[in-house]
């Protein structure tokens, strides 16, 4: 078929001018196929502005062959994500929304209608489309049929929120905040409406948050003063926020009055117009606080629209704004947390003061503190005393708690009943801004030495705030020492009572526990040394035994009476004697017996209104052989006051079944002489005992003076130690009785 066109020097009237060619079907097909695979072709290579051109051309053709719906799903998805909104061509930007509002308003899209009139109404660049066709919205009008839309702000583009009719941002008064104390912060709104718009007026606007603070929700308010306005349409308002909402409110379930703090202000902006609404929120929890999302609504009786700025889209404000003397301030963004902020939580203004606080504690100590809280908050506040150690759980001491009232006197010994009672926490109740309270308590430091941590901690909350919990906590460290050592010698003695016989033995069947055999009474003399870094008053030592093996009881009592409340310094010590009496219960047990001991020493600090404590020190056991025979030596005073010598007693002891025989001899001396045998042969039965006495003439003075006494058991061929009872003193030489110097 021939051409129809001379296409040599001119084109064909489709390539000329693809808008002007005719109705004609076949080209018109032809051509939507072109644009179609087109905007595929160039979409394959990425070429974005290529296929936003085309794709607009294409919905311009459908839309003046009136297929409004093809045209209108194209333009309107086209319109959402077109570039140019981004580069600032608003020109072509307006031209697109024209289109986009008459493509929904053929086809009944009454919310796109409302999308495309609320970013026309946008005074930049928008003054250029006032000559080009376009659809006007107005209450009552256009839009009265549309009952609800919501309008996104369009993610990715962040230039968009300052093309915004109504733009948006918020701003934090500091770089960080704390729990419970007033944050300050602003949102201010800016108008960039064109001038011939009526002015806009929000029902209200809710700033929502990431982290522990509350939701807020300003509501319009028209008779609301600024407290600050600058002659270049700029205002500035204080709210107060409250949590107290209207029955409409209430109604209303998408209000959460328990996480949502309500204000009130002036919602209305002319052309131009910013306003700046600050406020103060209380925080609640630690952490980072961003911004959310920022949701204002326009509510009339037409429609309902609801405009939404994510948090990572809305843009940062630049100045923070204050009322100064005679204008309006600002400082710069810089100083100020527009991201986020981190909350910390709350300091506490709560002091806890403990005079006569020590750092060393003995083990078993019963340790008073005076306990004063004083309260620095600017309101009243409910107090809730915790004490505890930490440590390891095997040696953190025990905490008891004890509440001492002003008017009570504290005992001297504290009673078990009382320390079962007491418990480690202690509620102190309303404490007044500004006041304190005091009060005792007492702690019992563990058995065992150590290192551990004292953490007194005040659990409260000021009463205008009773949601958010404050702890004060005073942590010392503190070392646990021994307060005592002890030495103990054991030495024996010389039993007054006679020994047991066979033929002397009664039956008591009724009475498993009566002692019938071999007894023996030895003599200990415990020093109580003092490691304590200042004086302490020893009230009592007592001497327990603790379990005795092999068949045998035992007994022990102090040898004479202790005195009370001795005071005894740092590494000096107390001395006590102690009787110990053990029997076999069996004639016939010959078996050696061991006694485990241990003292108890009652003491306190030598300070006022300390408590006696009790400390525990172990002792060496005491081992008893009670089958073998035994030499005990005894010097006696001297007989008369003119008497030169000194009588010495050598009792020796045969506990076993068998008839011993022992040969004595006393070897001389040069520093005493004697009387008695020098040497003599012995026979004892069993169970019984014999005492040589020899009266030694010392003939030196103001030294120790050994007698070689050499006793040997014929049985067995040993030689038999010798040991000192009473005042002598026993060592590897022998028995030594100590003879004073002459006057």
């Amino acid at each position: 078929m021939p051409a129809l066109y001379d296409t040599f020097l001119i084109q064909e009237p489709l390539r000329q001018d693809p808008f002007a060619v005719t109705h004609n079907p076949s080209d018109r097909a032809t051509l939507i196929g072109v644009y179609s695979k087109s905007i595929d072709y160039f979409g394959e290579r990425d070429r974005r502005r290529a296929v936003e051109r085309l794709r607009y051309e294409l919905g311009v053709l459908y839309t003046q062959d009136g297929e409004w719906k093809k045209a209108l799903k194209i333009l309107e998805p086209l319109w959402r994500e077109v570039s140019w909104r981004k580069e600032g061509w608003w020109e072509l930007l307006g031209g697109l929304g024209v289109r986009v509002r008459e493509c929904a308003w053929k086809c009944g899209d009454r919310g796109t209608v409302v999308r495309c009139a609320w970013e026309g109404m946008s005074n930049y660049g928008m003054e250029n489309l006032e000559s080009k066709p376009r659809i006007v919205v107005r209450a009552g009008e256009t839009v009265s049929y549309c009952t609800y839309v919501t309008v996104f702000h369009l993610p990715g583009h962040s230039v968009f929120a300052h093309k915004d009719v109504v733009s948006f941002t918020f701003g934090f008064g500091a770089m960080q905040g704390n729990v419970g104390e007033p944050l300050p912060a602003q949102v201010v709104i800016t108008s960039h409406a064109r001038r011939s718009t009526a002015p806009v007026t929000l029902s209200h606007f809710s700033v929502s948050f990431d982290g522990g603070l509350k939701d807020i929700r300003i509501e319009h308010q028209a008779d609301t003063e600024p407290i600050e306005l600058s002659p270049d349409n700029f205002r500035l308002y204080a709210i107060s926020l409250s949590t107290e909402y209207s029955e409409l409110d209430l109604s209303n379930q998408e209000i959460s009055t328990s996480d949502s703090l309500l204000g009130m202000s002036n919602l209305t902006f002319h052309p131009d117009q910013m306003k700046v609404f600050s406020f103060s929120l209380i925080p609640k929890d630690s952490g980072t606080v961003r911004v959310a999302n920022i949701i204002s609504m326009i509510e009339t009786e037409s429609f309902d629209l609801e405009y939404t700025i994510s948090g990572a889209d809305y843009v940062n404000q630049d100045d923070y704004w204050f009322k100064a003397t005679k204008s309006i301030g600002s400082r710069p963004a810089s100083n100020v947390g527009v991201n986020g902020i981190r909350i910390h939580p709350k300091p506490p203004k709560m002091e806890i003061n403990i005079p006569q606080l020590r750092k060393d504690f003995l083990t078993d100590e019963i340790v008073r503190l005076e306990i004063e809280i004083r309260n620095e908050e600017d309101d009243d506040a409910e107090v809730a005393l915790e004490a505890r150690f930490l440590g390891q759980a095997d040696t953190v001491p025990t905490w008891m708690w004890i509440t001492i009232q002003e008017d009570e006197n504290l005992p001297e010994d504290l009673a078990g009943d009382q320390k079962q009672n007491a418990t480690s926490s202690y509620d102190m109740g309303h404490i007044e801004r500004s006041g304190s309270r005091k009060v005792d308590a007492m702690f019992t430091a563990k058995a065992l030495a150590t290192e551990a941590v004292l953490e007194i901690k005040a659990n409260y909350h000021v009463l205008a705030d009773p949601d958010t919990p404050i702890s004060k906590v005073l942590v010392h460290e503190i070392t646990v020492d021994r307060p005592f050592e002890a030495i103990c010698d054991f030495q024996p003695c010389v039993d007054a009572s006679a020994m047991p016989s066979y033929f002397d033995i009664t039956e008591d069947h009724d009475n498993k526990d009566s002692a019938q055999g071999l007894r023996q009474s030895w003599k200990s003399t415990a020093r109580v040394v003092s490691y304590a870094t200042e004086p302490l008053v020893i009230k009592d030592v007592v001497f327990n035994i603790k379990g005795v093996q092999d068949g045998a009881v035992c007994r022990a009592k102090p040898s004479k009476s202790l005195n009370a409340n001795v005071i005894v310094g740092p590494e000096d010590f107390h001395e006590c004697e102690f009787d110990i009496n053990a029997q076999k219960l069996d004639l016939d047990d010959r078996r050696s017996t061991a006694i485990q001991l241990q003292l108890e020493v009652r003491w306190r600090r030598n300070q006022p209104n300390e408590v006696f404590a009790t400390t525990t020190i172990a002792a060496p056991d005491l081992v008893i052989p009670f089958g073998e025979p035994r030499v005990l030596a005894a010097a006696g005073l001297a007989q008369g006051e003119d008497s030169d010598f000194v009588p010495l007693d050598y009792t020796i002891e045969n506990p076993s079944t068998h008839v011993l025989s022992f040969d004595i001899s006393m070897e001389t001396k040069d520093d005493f002489a004697f009387s008695g045998p020098k040497t003599a042969s012995l026979q004892l039965v069993p169970m019984s005992r014999h005492t040589l006495r020899y009266n030694i003439v010392p003939l030196v003075r103001g030294k120790w003076i050994t007698p070689n006494l050499r006793i040997l058991d014929t049985h067995f061929n040993q030689v038999l130690k010798i040991n000192g009872t009473r005042s002598m003193r026993t060592d590897k030489t022998g028995a030594s009785f100590w003879v004073d110097a002459a006057e």
